[in-house]
């Protein structure tokens, strides 16, 4: 089962973003528990990241199985796009970062948290998002952005926060700075063109950006704090964390334990990585991963709070007692 279902994930991945928006589908599962001889299938949304590369892994050691949950990873473009598909049942439960969370409670979405993401790290110029520029380019500090023209994946989302924040925290004027939008891949030719002048990269992007001379200028999450914060978060509806707490209780375990084995095994999250995207493996060996820390931490809800705000990306902060879910099985 395990092979089929990675083969097929594999497949997924590799289609374009329409073809994901339109085919990928799954059902909710229903209300109960699951045990390791019955197990209850689970649809989980994904995009092609380093940070659910825990839950690949922990897949793969069985610990959602251990649980009762046959775990089935559907894999789409972006956190925004999963957004429905969780909302609507399709899906039970999805990654996304922590902004695009908030943005969606802000909205009046009943979303919750039910388990960690993944977390920066914590080290200056050895972070999973940095701020990337031409050796020759004279830019050896976000400042000096001020008048350039500078990518990021989505516009209004993590990645232009951050650019602005790596900005401001150095002295300057972000309101300067021209932010445009390019995928990954495209925002690395954009810079050996010289059509831009930075981009905010993220892994692993970041490390294929220094591989190809675009050294790190700015570690923007070492702004919001020195040490490492939760970024990104695996969430559901109410509606059926309401229905089924002890799925979730379950969930929560399963997931816990995919984030710790991960933080305790970063060569078999590498080896993951090579399974679901289609990173070179020289780029895999020397990417930054980030923290897998379990703890869902409402200080860090608050933190993209205060920073969500600023930069306008929310209009009303979200309580983390409302955001967080604790169920109980």
């Amino acid at each position: 089962m395990h092979m089929h279902k990675r083969s097929t994930i594999r497949a997924a991945a590799m289609l374009g973003a329409g073809a994901l928006a339109v085919g990928l589908s799954g059902c909710s599962a229903d209300a109960g528990t699951g045990s390791p001889d019955e197990p209850m299938t689970v649809n989980a949304g994904f995009i092609p990241v380093v940070d659910v590369a825990a839950l690949y892994l922990g897949e793969e050691q069985g610990f959602f199985d251990e649980n009762g949950i046959d775990l089935n990873i559907n894999v789409g473009a972006s956190g925004a796009a999963l957004l429905p598909s969780v909302m609507s049942g399709e899906y039970t439960f999805a990654f996304s970062n922590m902004p695009s969370i908030l943005q969606a409670k802000d909205k009046g979405l009943p979303v919750k948290i039910i388990g960690s993401g993944s977390s920066s790290t914590g080290v200056e110029g050895e972070d999973v998002t940095m701020i990337h520029a031409p050796e020759d380019s004279g830019i050896t500090g976000a400042k000096d952005l001020e008048g350039k023209t500078v990518s990021v994946n989505a516009l209004g989302s993590l990645l232009e926060m951050l650019g602005k924040i790596g900005v401001d925290a150095d002295g300057g004027d972000s309101s300067k700075v021209e932010f445009i939008e390019l995928p990954f891949a495209e925002s690395l030719t954009a810079l050996e063109n010289g059509t831009i002048d930075a981009m905010v990269g993220a892994e692993p992007f970041g490390t294929a950006a220094i591989e190809a001379g675009f050294p790190a200028i700015s570690s923007p999450y070492q702004a919001m704090s020195t040490e490492s914060i939760m970024t990104s978060a695996y969430y559901t509806s109410e509606d059926q964390l309401n229905e089924n707490p002890e799925l979730f209780a379950d969930l929560q375990v399963a997931i816990n334990e995919s984030l710790a084995y991960a933080q305790e095994h970063p060569d078999e999250v590498r080896e993951q990585l090579l399974k679901f995207t289609e990173l070179d493996e020289d780029v895999a060996a020397k990417m930054i991963l980030p923290t897998y820390d379990a703890e869902i931490s409402a200080e860090a809800v608050d933190l993209f709070n205060e920073y969500a705000l600023e930069y306008d990306l929310i209009e009303t902060a979200v309580d983390p007692a409302e955001l967080i879910a604790t169920p109980e099985g």
